[in-house]
């Protein structure tokens, strides 16, 4: 949802939280959002993609408030799936 020239910026809506995690809303332009798709790019090219991750972190107001690491190669991890 892009905001338009003119009118106040778009929020964070409290309705789409699944818990009391969201105290307020929060305007887009105080959030931002840091992805990192390919964590271990040495180890994606030589192969070892059990040490491959993909970061997401989040920032309100400069602060860190959220993050997740994601494995997109979870069978190659050595571990019985």
């Amino acid at each position: 949802e892009k905001g338009v020239p003119g009118e106040a910026p778009p929020v964070l809506r409290k309705d789409l939280c699944a818990d009391a995690a969201c105290e307020r809303a929060v305007p887009m332009a105080d959030i931002a959002v840091f992805v990192d798709p390919l964590d271990g790019t040495r180890e994606f090219v030589e192969g070892r993609l059990g040490n491959v991750q993909s970061l997401v972190g989040i920032a309100v107001d400069g602060r860190a408030v959220a993050g997740a690491v994601g494995l997109p190669f979870p069978e190659e991890g050595g571990e019985p799936q």
